[in-house]
């Protein structure tokens, strides 16, 4: 049909135009006004009235599009078309996890990390189909059609907005998603338009499986947990892939308001939300009627327990959890009577003592040995990645890592079990005496606690392994508190004889395992003691003005015998004097090398460059106990030093291992000088006169060697031992550094360590150390530290290296070599260690 009008068209200007006739006028006649019709004033009127709409039209028009133009302008502003994010990226912000393996070699898990966030990644393919359609029926139906923007939700969104001056609700699971990404949540116009664009260029970048996938890692679920794996554990205690449909729709439910809706705080609430979520699963064709109506009735199961019957039961664990049954006044049984005491229920400690307790509010969610890994790692990560230690720390927690822990669970349980008792420790305590001045610390709880004697504990294998430690007696305060194994340099006393001075001597051939040694102290000068007068300085000698030094730890004003003893008997003895004669022979460089640059001490170049700290301990910047121990490996390795590790391997994402433990020692001794100074730390655990200064740590038919260890100013004191297998270090002090006294009641420290590693070998069998191929065992004369021959009246076994054996005593007249030989070795003069 042809719809097409005849217009009509006039053409105009082409008929000539006649001149109009001029009337004539008379003179004095009268002129009447011309008549106007009423036809005429109403066009006129209409006419006027026309004009001024066609203005108003024009005018509004006109405003229209200077609005436009404005709001086009104001949209624009907020457009992002370089709006750049990576997924990828984004989802590194997942939980850590620690893992170790029990006696039977089973991964166990130990730790779930994370600093805000507990969230663990999830491929979308291992997550049944319904679990997805779940979340598509609730927040975003039409997910799969939109370009990133429900356009028919927004506008009415939008309406809302102008209307109420809200901006809830309307977001896809696109928005949703690069809302949680940038963490633009402000409530504002502006902020919705970034998201809009936003989401536009998210879908341009990404397809929308990967797009639904990052969702489903990132939503919270309330609490830290973040993800749908992590939700799936913190409700139902299984992975993802087992959720079914009522549980997936719970899920899915409470997303919207996470914090009130979930089933532990408002089980109600979250029994509504989840009918609401199948409702439109059923309304969207997802799942049957049948599908739907089993899901409406099932017993919802719940990791922990909840309060109601909104799941069709009721959960019985909520009266372990919260309270008792009990009646009320109203004659009705109260399943969730609330607020009563464990005392009430029956329940009482069974503990024989009270641990040490300590002031504030503090959780207790992991060992000593968990949060000495945490920050190894730590560290490690801080130093392989090049960044600060607070970087390397929000890089694991949120990581995605795996950390698999060198952790030794069974001994490490016991070591915590026994620690927690003071009375290992202490033949009684008293957690409130304070003796500090009241201003070194802020209050007197600070004080007493600070004054407390504490105690640490580490035991390591001989490769750098460490397998159990604790970090403080008494109850753990908190997790990643003051960690005394791993955290409290202090010094370590005679414990660094072996170290420093006896090992170094063996390796140059300085002396033998029975070289004769002089104890006598030497002197020093005063001006070592700082500003005179001196008078009062106990062995001062104002002819050369020197003071006798070191005295012995149980001869503290004397000068010690003058005899000579043994090279074994000065380690068993622990005689200050004989250790820095030795020392005086080695040099101070090579000693000092020895521990700075073999051992990984930290060392003052200054302050340690000197006697005291490298013969007697006092080192400036003071020994971990985890140092200590790595550093005794060496004795019972054949001379290699280890890296202490609480970690085998950590593992990222995606699946590549990032630190790794070392596996290859590095040569510190030979092994003859090794196994040479193991055998003199073996005569302080067994010397035959039974007054070794370790022989509490006896452990019968597993040998073990060691050294005992006092600071100077006798505030702390350690025992390291050594058995085939471990190195277990023990250690006493105070958290303030100030003299341990004999009358603080402390049990010896040889003996505690051997109680404790009574427990920790339990059921071991007879154990020795191996003998290293280049020593020989031979008699030596007791007279001279020589090898014995014939005509010796007394003799020992000796341990000798098979490049510096002693030469032979006596001959045929031994008391004539014996004469002569001591008229030759003795030596009257006083050393003077400068």
């Amino acid at each position: 049909m042809n719809n097409d009008k005849k217009v009509k068209y006039v053409k105009i200007g082409d008929e000539p135009v006649s001149p109009a006739k001029k009337k004539k006028r008379h003179r004095g006649a009268v002129i009447e006004p011309e008549k106007i019709t009423v036809g005429q004033v109403i066009a006129k009127g209409f006419g006027i009235i026309g004009t001024t709409i066609a203005a108003m039209l024009l005018a509004i028009i006109i405003a229209i599009c200077i609005i436009i133009t404005g709001l086009a302008l104001y949209v624009t502003q907020f457009a992002e078309t370089d709006f750049d994010v990576s997924l990828e990226d984004a989802e590194l912000n997942s939980s850590t996890f620690l893992y170790a393996y029990d006696a039977e070699g089973n991964e166990i898990q130990l730790k779930q990390l994370s600093t805000d966030q507990n969230r663990v990644l999830i491929d979308i393919d291992d997550l049944p189909q319904h679990v997805i359609n779940a979340f598509i029926s609730v927040e975003d139906a039409r997910f799969t059609e939109h370009d990133g923007v429900d356009w028919k939700r927004t506008v009415a969104v939008t309406v809302q907005m102008v209307l109420s001056g809200g901006t809830d609700g309307g977001s896809t699971i696109t928005q949703q998603l690069v809302r949680d990404i940038t963490g633009d949540k402000e409530v504002t116009i502006g902020r919705k338009l970034r998201e809009v664009f936003r989401a536009l260029e998210l879908e341009k970048k990404y397809t929308k499986k990967e797009i639904l996938e990052s969702y489903l890692n990132r939503i919270g679920f309330g609490g830290t947990s973040y993800g749908i794996a992590s939700a799936s554990i913190r409700y139902f205690d299984k992975a993802p892939s087992d959720l079914t449909i009522a549980e997936a729709a719970l899920l899915a439910g409470i997303v919207r308001s996470p914090t009130f809706m979930n089933p532990y705080y408002d089980l109600e609430e979250a029994k509504k939300r989840q009918t609401y979520a199948l409702s439109k699963m059923y309304e969207y064709g997802y799942i049957s009627t049948k599908e739907y109506q089993d899901a409406l009735t099932e017993k919802v199961r719940f990791r922990l327990p909840v309060k109601g019957d909104y799941f069709g039961y009721v959960d019985e664990r909520y009266n372990e959890y919260y309270g008792i049954q009990d009646e009320n006044e109203d004659g009705n049984d109260d399943l969730y009577y609330e607020n009563v005491s464990w005392e009430e229920l029956g329940i009482e400690e069974a503990d024989s003592y009270t641990p040490y307790k300590w002031n504030g509010n503090y959780t207790v969610s992991q060992n000593w040995y968990v949060d000495a890994a945490i920050k190894q790692i730590i560290r490690d990560l801080a130093e392989l990645r090049g960044i600060t230690s607070d970087a390397a720390e929000e890089l694991f927690y949120k990581g995605g890592f795996k950390a698999y822990l060198n952790m030794d669970m069974d001994m490490q349980n016991k070591l915590e079990e026994m620690f927690k008792d003071p009375y290992l420790v202490l033949k009684s305590y008293d957690d409130s005496t304070v003796f500090d001045s009241p201003d070194t610390v802020v209050n007197e709880a600070e004080l007493a606690r600070q004054n407390t004697i504490q105690a640490s504990f580490i035991i390591t294998d001989y490769n750098g392994t460490v397998l159990a430690l604790v970090g403080g007696l008494g109850e753990k305060e908190g997790d990643n508190c003051f960690n005394r194994a791993t955290m409290d340099p202090q010094i370590i006393g005679s414990t660094i004889k072996p170290l420093a001075v006896y090992s170094v001597a063996l390796e140059n051939d300085i002396i033998t395992y029975s070289t004769m040694l002089k104890n006598e102290s030497g002197k020093i000068p005063a001006a070592a003691f700082g500003p005179g007068p001196y008078d009062g300085v106990f062995g001062y000698d104002p002819e050369d003005d020197t003071v006798r030094w070191p005295h012995n730890y149980a001869e503290e004003y004397s000068f010690g015998d003058g005899l000579y003893y043994p090279a074994w008997y000065a380690v068993q003895e622990s005689l200050n004097t004989i250790a820095v004669n030795v020392l005086s022979r080695v040099g101070i460089q090579k000693a000092y090398t020895q521990l700075s640059e073999k051992l990984h001490f930290t060392l003052d170049p200054v302050n340690d460059m000197s006697y005291s700290p490298l013969a007697l301990g006092s080192i400036t910047e003071g020994v971990t106990l985890t140092q200590l121990a790595s550093a005794y490996a060496i004795m019972g390795n054949g001379g290699l030093y280890y890296k202490p590790y609480l970690y085998s391997k950590v593992v990222d994402s995606d699946g590549r291992i990032v630190l790794s433990q070392e596996a290859v020692g590095e040569r510190i001794i030979s092994s003859d000088t090794a196994y040479i100074t193991n055998r003199l730390m073996r005569m302080v655990v067994a010397g035959t006169n039974l007054y070794g200064s370790g022989r509490n740590a006896d452990l019968g038919d597993i040998e073990v060697v060691g050294k005992t260890g006092t600071a100077n100013d006798e505030s702390t004191l350690s025992f390291v031992g050594l058995t085939p297998r471990y190195v277990a270090c023990y250690r006493i002090s105070r958290d303030n550094h100030k003299p341990i006294y004999r009358s603080d009641n402390w049990n010896t420290v040889p003996a505690v360590w051997g109680n404790v590693m009574k427990v920790i070998t339990e059921g071991e069998p007879a154990q020795s150390f191996t003998p290293d191929p280049n020593v020989i065992t031979i008699n030596y004369c007791t007279q001279t530290g020589l090898i014995a021959g014939d005509n010796c009246p007394e003799t020992r076994v000796g341990y000798y290296r098979k490049s510096n054996i002693p030469q032979l005593c006596g001959g045929q007249d031994h008391d004539a070599f014996y004469e002569a030989f001591w008229a030759d070795y003795k030596s009257e003069e006083i050393p003077l260690y400068n």
